[in-house]
């Protein structure tokens, strides 16, 4: 019995030792629990929770590992294996590991009987990669399903029998149902409504050749479909079942067939009309021709298909064809060309209309070209040039100026004499009228004489007319003039021949003229030396009450508002004498080459702010107009003084002032009056308004010093008296145009000068002073004064003369005792330059300065010749004496 004892344990320890062998094997971990505590763990147990041996798994409670979220269906679960021996079924759920992971397990539980308890034998299975893998195929799968829902065609995916397996969101909005409406269907239920498949269903072909397959069908709703049916196979090359792609092309074949009308339509039109089409490709080959062209070339259609245009061209018009062609390639993409063919029925002229097509990037794809027989147009107009060609011969050979002028008084046609007459080519004369070349004054004479010829109350008309040339200058003519009329007398235009008589005028008017001229002359030298006798004894007065009242300025409480008005009004004067001096010829300034458009534009921007806002101005300036030789201050008196005549001249009244600048060549046959000019080249300036004009009677006295038309108290007279003098001056001459109640034109002829750069205008500084020793000469007591005033103020120290001869007795006595010496020009014993000559024969290096208000005998030149070191004008100013004295000093310490 001991013996079958010692057997039986041994066997069970065998069978223990086997079962243990056995649990250790196996992959899934297993957990034996005794009263929630776990009592063995095998191998894979170890590694599922990440133990290094089993002592850290035995003893502890089971729950302690399973997942928090996940401990109440496990609580369950136990209580129900051990209350009621039940079997836990397979479960998934998260435990946590010892290094705390979280892992995704399968796990199912058994209880059994050992030892006398009751225990839990628990499987638990890592599905961490399963899970992760699930869920990788679900994405894949749901981002397939996305993929295929957003394509626009039906995709349907069917077994071997032709049962829906699914279906995208196309294939059911097609049908008007939802995906999970289609699922077991057969497609030619659902689409075709019939009870087996479509003939030639490109699915059931799939699925008989094992190859894609593809059919064109119509449903019954009348839409047209493309299918597209694809076998599919598993990885045995097992058909397991197929797919279909349905495209909806029932737009498209409405488009197609649209087309296709209109392509039948224009096609129609083509073969049917008489103007030629053809297409070419960019070589110049043709892609289409219409039956007309081919009738024209006696050619069939395949006969001309692909080959190139340019040889039936006739040969002397291939190169302008091929460069008119050129407009093709940009905007407009279009153009016209008159070509010769050589057709089967001869040589003819076609009229081509071409045009671009244009592929999606707007490069030139193809050309489309339209064209016409012009033939007998192109012979017609040429035998009408023939006509015209000998009536023109002697129309232009003659030497009399003749013109066609319609009814309406355009002109149809001139000859080269009209033309060179009105200094115009005949190309701007053609649709002007007669009233824009004609003396405004002169066209009422005109239109009546035309109403007389029009109504034959006059066979032909002979009367002088003033026609206006090109560049202004008006013109005297005579003029035969007749009506020509057609077979029934109807009138078809008038008949003019011009002949010029402006010498014959000019002849007489010159007579008169230069009578006119000696007397102006004769008055205006006895009003210049007027002029000039009281010129210096104004500006000694002007010196005074200039200086004073600069001095009163500068001192401290002076009413310096009140100063500064009188200051104002003193250089009012003091330009006053100027413009005396300027008519008389008495004043001379630098002259240099000056820009009369530079000048016109200053005066402009003056004048805009002054005019009143009643009177519009304008003005024009050629560019190439040039420069004359002046000084811009005569030109802006020129200027203002005309513009302001012109200003008065239109008064309250609305009007307009035009400044032109022209460029402008005399020659002796269109002076225009302006006998007293040279031959050449020169600058008109123009100044025109719409004012009350001039009575002819008073034309020839506005230039006279003191004459005015204007009411007492408004002008002094003098400005068209400058304005004279000034350009008499310049070598020029000055004109008026005008007529009461019609404005007036002031036209001034200056010589033009080729323009150099001017020296730079110096720029103004205030006065600085100095503290040298200044010897001041003037024979006014009231000038002594003011100067030593002047000059004390401005720190010099001064020694003052009223005498000349006791100025030179001074200088004697001590030559080194002054720096500069100050002196006027016209004294009583002694001129002014004299003196300094006096002066600087004793000391050489001494510098004079010389003052004057008007001298006929010095100026800047001379008085350089003498030594004199500054000529200084009359009133003397505080700023430009010291200016002038720091010149000098400058000069005399550098040297």
């Amino acid at each position: 019995m001991e013996t079958e004892g010692k057997q039986t344990e041994t066997a069970l320890r065998e069978s223990e030792e086997r079962f243990r062998h056995i649990v250790e094997s196996l992959p899934d971990a297993i957990l034996v629990r005794r009263a929630g505590v776990i009592v063995y763990a095998n191998s894979a147990a170890l590694k599922l929770f990440r133990a290094s041996d089993a002592d850290e798994l035995v003893g502890k409670n089971y729950l302690d590992l399973v997942h928090p979220d996940d401990r109440p269906e496990s609580i369950e679960r136990i209580r129900k294996g051990l209350s009621e021996n039940w079997i836990a079924p397979l479960r998934q759920h998260r435990v946590s590991t010892l290094d705390g992971q979280v892992v995704q397990v399968e796990s199912w539980g058994v209880p059994v009987q050992y030892q006398g308890q009751t225990q839990l034998f628990g499987i638990l299975r890592d599905i961490t990669d399963r899970k992760r893998t699930e869920q990788l195929l679900m994405r894949s799968e749901h981002e397939k399903e996305m993929i295929l829902n957003s394509i626009f065609e039906n995709f349907v995916y069917f077994d071997p029998e032709l049962r829906i397996q699914w279906a995208n969101q196309a294939a059911a909005q097609s049908a008007g149902k939802t995906p999970a409406d289609l699922l077991g269907r057969h497609c030619y239920e659902i689409w075709h409504q019939s009870n087996e498949p479509c003939q030639n269903c490109p699915v059931v072909k799939a699925r008989e050749t094992g190859l894609p397959q593809q059919l064109e069908t119509t449903t019954p709703d009348g839409r047209h479909w493309i299918g597209r049916g694809y076998p599919v196979f598993d990885d045995h090359g097992k058909l397991v079942g197929m797919t279909e792609l349905a495209q909806d092309i029932t737009q498209r074949k409405k488009a197609e067939d649209a087309l296709r009308i209109s392509e039948e339509k224009y096609r129609l039109l083509i073969e049917n009309q008489a103007d030629m089409v053809v297409k070419l490709d960019l070589q110049g080959n043709f892609l289409f021709v219409s039956p007309s062209y081919c009738e024209a070339f006696g050619e069939s259609e395949q006969a001309l298909l692909g080959r190139p245009f340019l040889p039936m061209v006739y040969e002397e018009d291939r190169e302008a064809t091929a460069e008119a062609m050129k407009a093709l390639y940009h905007h407009p993409h279009a153009c016209y060309l008159e070509q010769r063919l050589m057709t089967r029925s001869g040589l003819r002229w076609i009229g081509w209309a071409d045009k671009a097509l244009l592929d999606e990037d707007g490069q030139l794809a193809a050309i489309i070209g339209v064209g016409r027989d012009i033939t007998e147009r192109k012979q017609a107009a040429e035998a009408l040039r023939e006509s015209e060609a000998r009536f023109r011969t002697a129309f232009e050979n003659t030497a009399v100026g003749m013109a066609l002028i319609a009814l309406d008084g355009a002109a149809i046609e001139v000859n080269t004499a009209v033309a060179h007459m009105l200094g115009y080519t005949k190309q701007e004369l053609f649709g002007g009228t007669i009233r824009d070349v004609m003396h405004p004054d002169d066209f009422e004479a005109h239109r009546l004489l035309f109403k007389r010829l029009l109504e034959g109350e006059l066979p032909y008309g002979d009367s002088d007319r003033r026609l206006i040339c090109k560049n202004g200058v008006i013109i005297n003519t005579q003029i035969w003039s007749t009506i020509q009329r057609d077979e029934h007398g109807k009138p078809l235009y008038m008949v003019a021949m011009v002949r010029d008589v402006s010498a014959q005028v000019r002849a007489q008017k010159e007579k008169d003229q230069l009578q006119s001229q000696l007397l102006q002359a004769q008055k205006m030298e006895a009003i210049g030396a007027l002029a000039g006798g009281i010129a210096h004894d104004f500006n000694n007065i002007l010196s005074a009450i200039i200086g004073f009242t600069e001095l009163s300025t500068l001192s401290e409480g002076a009413p310096v508002e009140y100063l500064q008005e009188a200051l104002r009004a003193a250089h009012r004067a003091r330009d006053l004498v100027k413009q005396i001096l300027s008519f008389s010829r008495q004043a001379d300034e630098e002259r240099t080459p000056v820009d009369v458009g530079m000048i016109v534009r200053e005066v402009v921007k003056f004048l805009r702010a002054s005019i009143p806002a009643t009177i519009d101005l304008n003005y024009r300036i050629d560019d190439p107009a040039g420069a004359v030789f002046g000084n811009s201050v005569e030109l802006h008196q020129i200027l203002m003084n005309l513009a302001t005549n012109a200003v008065h001249a239109i008064g309250e009244n609305p009007g307009s002032i035009d400044i032109e600048v022209q460029g402008a060549t005399l020659t002796d046959e269109d002076k225009d009056g302006c006998f007293d000019l040279d031959t050449g080249s020169y600058v008109r300036l123009a100044v025109r308004d719409t004012g009350r004009g001039i009575p002819l009677e008073m034309q020839e006295r506005i230039f006279d010093p003191y004459f005015t038309t204007k009411e007492k108290g408004v002008g002094t007279g003098l400005g068209l008296a400058v304005v004279s003098g000034i350009v008499k001056k310049c070598n020029g001459a000055v004109r008026v145009e005008s007529a009461p109640g019609k404005g007036a034109v002031f036209k001034v002829w200056l010589p033009k000068v080729k323009l150099t750069s001017g020296r730079p205008e110096k720029e103004k500084v205030p006065p600085c002073g100095g503290s040298e020793s200044i010897l001041f000469v003037d024979d006014e007591r009231m000038l002594v004064d003011i100067g030593e005033k002047i000059l004390t103020r401005l720190g010099y120290d001064v020694v003052t003369r009223t005498s000349p001869i006791e100025a030179l007795e001074l200088f004697k006595a001590n030559p080194k005792r002054f720096d500069i010496v100050i002196t006027d020009q016209t004294m009583p014993g002694m001129r002014g330059d004299v003196l300094a000559v006096e002066l600087m024969r004793i000391n050489p290096e001494i510098p004079v300065i010389l003052c004057t208000g008007y001298s006929q005998q010095l100026d800047q030149v001379k008085a350089q010749k003498k030594g004199i070191k500054a000529l200084v004008m009359k009133p003397l100013l505080i700023d430009e004496i010291d200016r002038a004295i720091r010149s000098v000093l400058k000069s005399k310490k550098e040297n």
